[in-house]
């Protein structure tokens, strides 16, 4: 069984090549793949390459007949109207799509959300759907991921020059990653410098992120837009984050260590707090929203901003 590279699919490594190609038969362990690699039994253009070889447009990837590719598992996508995932597009050019990704989707599946519809999922459709150049090993894919309650502008790579590039800036800290967020108490505007360490929380069993010195660097911008008084939560302030460094929960965490939690940040703010958000506001999740992404690709500049989410203009018009 033959696999012709195509253009989409060029200059990736032979192994992820062959994993991601695989990912869908259950019985093939990865160490199997390696095996199959280096015992000569996948070739490419029916000669032994390494693991960590480059795939060329036109390359023939040669697979024994007896590896069998299992169906994608069927989901909710096919109730799904498309109509509503073309409305999630914020902006799409033959680089990038920009998504307005709405709070409590995630990007991922995972253990706890095997059956849910996720980003991927409506990614996977609309792409099906409206563009043609697509393959089954190389398929638009998104940049970055964040929390499933965040509400967030979410970009898209079309082709592998559109990822490596982006991938770059981000590493050299070239792009411009503008948050609004809802926080409790009287803010003002700030520079916050504080290392972040990633540590497991046992009691809920999951990673968090605390303040730790001589660890990760970590720096916040903080502006306010708008503090106000209320009846339940003393103060209110909405405030405009932007990141200097991409840390887990840096945001979050930071604000935290100001004493301005996140309004119905599960982690990092008191549990009386979100009592008094939901009880009141009938807030559910973390006010936390990515606002806009701006960056420069080839000469152009991309600046999309998100709607601002309901959740906030109940509090702040």
């Amino acid at each position: 069984m033959d696999y012709k590279i195509t253009e989409l699919e060029k200059d990736q490594r032979f192994d992820r090549f062959l994993r991601k190609y695989l990912k869908e038969n259950k019985e093939i362990k990865l160490w199997e793949i390696y095996k199959m690699i280096r015992k000569w039994i996948i070739k490419v253009n029916n000669k032994k390459h390494k693991d960590d070889y480059r795939l060329e447009e036109y390359d023939i990837v040669n697979l024994p007949d007896n590896i069998v590719i299992n169906e994608t598992k069927k989901d909710k996508l096919s109730k799904f109207p498309s109509e509503k995932i073309k409305e999630m597009i914020l902006y799409e050019d033959k680089n990038y799509i920009f998504f307005n990704k709405p709070a409590w989707i995630t990007i991922h599946w995972w253990n706890k959300h095997m059956k849910d519809l996720t980003m991927n999922s409506f990614l996977e459709k609309y792409v099906k759907e409206t563009w043609i150049k697509c393959s089954s090993i190389f398929s638009p894919a998104f940049c970055f991921r964040l929390d499933k309650d965040t509400s967030w502008v979410l970009i898209a790579w079309k082709n592998y020059d559109s990822l490596k590039y982006l991938n770059n800036l981000i590493k050299e800290h070239k792009t411009d990653k503008i948050y609004i967020a809802v926080v409790v108490w009287k803010a003002k505007d700030m520079e916050i410098e504080l290392p972040l360490k990633k540590v497991f929380d046992k009691k809920n069993g999951r990673s968090k992120v605390i303040a730790s010195e001589d660890w990760n660097y970590a720096k916040t911008f903080i502006k306010t837009i708008k503090s106000k008084k209320d009846d339940y939560l003393s103060y209110m302030s909405l405030v405009q984050a932007k990141l200097l460094t991409w840390r887990m929960h840096q945001i979050r965490v930071h604000l935290s260590e100001k004493k301005l939690p996140i309004v119905w940040d599960l982690m990092y703010t008191d549990p009386i707090i979100n009592r008094l958000a939901k009880k009141h506001y009938n807030i559910t999740r973390q006010l936390l929203h990515s606002w806009k992404y701006s960056f420069e690709y080839k000469w152009k500049i991309y600046n999309v901003k998100a709607p601002i989410p309901e959740d906030f203009i109940k509090l702040f018009e």
